[in-house]
């Protein structure tokens, strides 16, 4: 199953979010606090609400109230965040592909945070992917993943949480066989995919994939 978590962070264009959310036919959809604020502005009514509720707009509140939406407080001071309350949730349910909305933009710290929190999703044996209107984030662990778009899509691979090996770039301009990137090394940035597949494989580390959705 697969679910969408919507964060209070920037989203820029409502209509990606609506576009989004209609294509990908979720499972369940979750929102941290005052991401539900974003749903209430494309119509669109989540299956839960969680967190202190400090972010929601009352107006918002009392319609998906009426909505019959499922709401879950929680104290503002609490040892977890919003999002990895809706992330537990989502497992819980038996969800196993989560895609983050509303998670990129805004604060630095925030966005940081939010990447690094793949990182999380992966140990709890779930799979993320980060998407907004200009690029989509994967992030695999001794594995292999298709990543599929158009030919001339910009793509990165950059190694995170140490060193990575057994590299192997498939489809793009710039390939790889049993590589090694150092943590820190940029090298993996703005490859070129050659067609509308390509396929990145790390024998040993985790690898961050940013798929650049507009030209750059």
């Amino acid at each position: 199953m697969k679910a969408c978590i919507l964060l209070n962070g920037k989203i820029e264009d409502l209509n990606f979010l609506k576009k989004t959310i209609d294509k990908e036919n979720y499972d369940y959809i979750i929102c941290a606090d005052g991401g539900a604020n974003f749903l209430y502005k494309i119509e669109v009514v989540p299956d839960y609400i969680l967190g202190d509720l400090d972010s929601l707009e009352l107006k918002v509140k009392n319609y998906f109230k009426e909505k019959g939406v499922d709401f879950k407080k929680f104290p503002e001071r609490k040892n977890e965040t919003d999002t990895q309350l809706c992330i537990h949730l989502a497992k819980g349910l038996g969800v196993v592909d989560i895609d983050l909305l509303g998670a990129l933009g805004g604060r630095i710290d925030h966005t940081i945070a939010n990447i690094n929190l793949m990182y999380y999703i992966k140990k709890l044996g779930l799979n993320p992917v980060i998407k907004n209107n200009k690029e989509d984030l994967h992030m695999i662990e001794s594995e292999y993943i298709d990543i599929f778009g158009k030919k001339g899509d910009t793509i990165s691979v950059i190694p995170v949480n140490g060193d990575t090996t057994g590299i192997t770039l498939e489809g793009l301009e710039y390939p790889l066989k049993d590589a090694t990137i150092e943590y820190g090394d940029p090298i993996g940035v703005s490859n070129v995919m050659e067609s509308d597949k390509c396929r990145i494989t790390v024998e040993k580390g985790t690898l961050l994939i940013v798929k650049n959705i507009e030209p750059v």
